[in-house]
């Protein structure tokens, strides 16, 4: 059974401010599409392997289940449910950020 994948308003709102950051940067409308896509797209694996993200070195995210996954510089956080069958995408940052810093909010 394919998991359900679910964007959190938080994450909504890091994949906005990529949108604006990056169509600032390169004044290019269609890369910037392609690329948010690309964030988008690289979710996708979780709705036949929920679990395959990496888990962080961190013990708080740990303990508390959070997984995350790559694509190009960024970072997915995300938390698989098994009981509903549902990963919860909770941000999507620049892996050259404070990790920690950015998912403390979270704690």
């Amino acid at each position: 059974m394919s998991c359900q994948i679910v964007f959190t308003d938080t994450a909504k709102t890091d994949l906005r401010e990529i949108t604006i950051s990056l169509a600032e940067l390169t004044k290019d409308r269609d890369l910037t599409i392609r690329f948010v896509q690309g964030l988008r797209k690289a979710t996708e694996i979780l709705k036949e392997f929920s679990e395959s993200g990496s888990i962080p070195r961190d013990r708080v995210l740990k303990s508390n289940g959070f997984r995350f996954l790559t694509c190009k510089d960024y970072l997915i956080f995300y938390l698989y449910e098994k009981e509903n069958n549902t990963a919860y995408v909770m941000s999507v940052f620049n892996g050259k950020r404070d990790y920690m810093r950015v998912m403390k909010k979270f704690l």
